[in-house]
């Protein structure tokens, strides 16, 4: 009778570990699966994007607009992007958005590489397509007549280090005097756009031309080879974007790194989950679930282009 009780104490205890065993592994599909191709989560690591979001803030980040971004390998070359797969989404990337991207530098800023370690969170002033430039610290896009996009506060060059030059700024060389109140007029390349390689454009675009076609672009007696290839223009195969930070003051964005390919770009951030202070680990209630917007607080408004 014992060994019948035993038998069934252990059929019992068996079944009780396979349900919870299938239980923990359905949950961490699950949250595997929301996390992949749903939504993520991010901790705000700086004050760039003050207002709207602050350093502390635990953000969710959607994946449902732009589509959800799936790498399919871990395993590159040292300069060399993982594959990607964009799952379908129900919208694009809009002028306001505020979005979060891989920093496009691994290990240094001579090639465009997707550092997997190193998330931003900014706002997407301009698009693929746009001509974008700043005048006088306000962003423009040209050919627009409406409003586009806003930036928290206008950027005062008294705000900034004087001992800031062109090495800082894109793209980094004395034939462009762009500094981060005077800056552009800059294109963004869209998918299928063309542009004739002359020395402007070949400053400019170099490293986009080159992560696009993994080869190596260089200008001899005036002329721009790829892989030794004699080419006069270049059609773009990639949609890329111009980030920047509401707190212009103190944001490292597009103006110092460039632009950013769509492939970069993990989702849309939606709602501030939770909050704290970083020094004092102060719960910020008043910010808890609160949606991420264009504008968030009372503060200067400045449109980029009101035509």
């Amino acid at each position: 009778m014992r060994s019948i009780k035993d038998l069934l104490k252990t059929i019992y205890l068996t079944r009780l570990i396979w349900r919870l065993f299938l239980y923990i592994v359905f949950s961490l599909s699950l949250a595997l699966f929301i996390r992949m191709l749903l939504c993520d989560f991010f901790r705000v690591p700086s004050n760039s994007m003050a207002p709207a979001v602050i350093s502390g803030d635990f953000i969710l980040v959607e994946k449902w607009t732009y589509g959800a971004r799936i790498l399919t390998s871990y395993k590159f070359e040292r300069y060399q992007d993982p594959r990607v797969i964009r799952m379908f989404g129900i919208g694009n990337i809009h002028r306001g958005d505020v979005v979060v991207f891989n920093y496009p530098y691994r290990e240094n800023n001579d090639n465009i590489c997707m550092n997997l370690n190193m998330r931003l969170i900014k706002r997407c002033v301009g698009i693929a397509g746009d001509s974008l430039s700043i005048v006088n610290g306000c962003y423009h896009i040209s050919e627009l007549t409406d409003t586009v996009c806003y930036v928290s506060k206008k950027i005062s060059p008294l705000n900034y280090r004087q001992e800031s030059s062109y090495k800082d700024i894109f793209p980094y060389d004395t034939t462009f005097h762009w500094n981060v109140t005077d800056f552009g007029p800059l294109l963004i390349p869209a998918a299928g756009l063309s542009i004739s390689l002359t020395s402007r454009n070949f400053i400019l675009f170099r490293k986009l031309i080159a992560y696009e076609t993994a080869a190596k672009v260089c200008m001899k007696d005036s002329l721009v080879y790829i892989n030794d290839s004699l080419v006069q223009s270049y059609t773009f195969r990639e949609n890329w974007y111009f980030m920047a930070g509401d707190h212009t003051a103190n944001s490292h964005d597009s103006r110092y790194f460039g632009l950013i390919p769509e492939k970069y770009i993990i989702g849309k951030a939606f709602i501030i989950l939770s909050s704290k202070e970083t020094y004092t680990g102060r719960k910020r209630w008043e910010r808890m679930m609160r949606m991420i917007t264009f504008i968030s607080g009372n503060h200067d408004i400045y449109t980029l282009h009101t035509g």
